[in-house]
């Protein structure tokens, strides 16, 4: 959503065409991501990969071989990107339907 979101904004300058499919799917992306699962507390965890964390548990509570650990991250930043930059292709998309609709 948000690498379609930058390519809309960049191609309005160039092209109106162009840039009314990716704006379409920067706004179709963050609606089905705010309306599916934003408010699922399961998607502020990511696995860590790098085992950064592994050190910190007891061995002894250990139970598999190959631990998954879980982190919970904060996503604040990425949502207000996310939207901000939705939010502008939805008033360019608006914006160029509103003047083909009047051309």
């Amino acid at each position: 959503s948000v690498l379609s979101g930058v390519i809309a904004l960049g191609m309005s300058g160039f092209r109106w065409s162009w840039s009314i499919p990716f704006s379409s799917v920067s706004v179709g992306c963050a609606a089905v991501y705010h309306f599916s699962w934003q408010h699922d507390p399961a998607c502020k965890y990511q696995v860590d990969t790098a085992g950064n964390y592994l050190h910190r548990i007891p061995l002894d509570q250990l139970t598999a071989t190959a631990p998954i650990i879980l982190l919970r991250r904060d996503d604040r930043v990425r949502k207000k990107l996310h939207n901000t930059i939705a939010c502008a292709c939805g008033v360019l998309l608006a914006y160029q339907l509103f003047s083909y609709a009047t051309s």
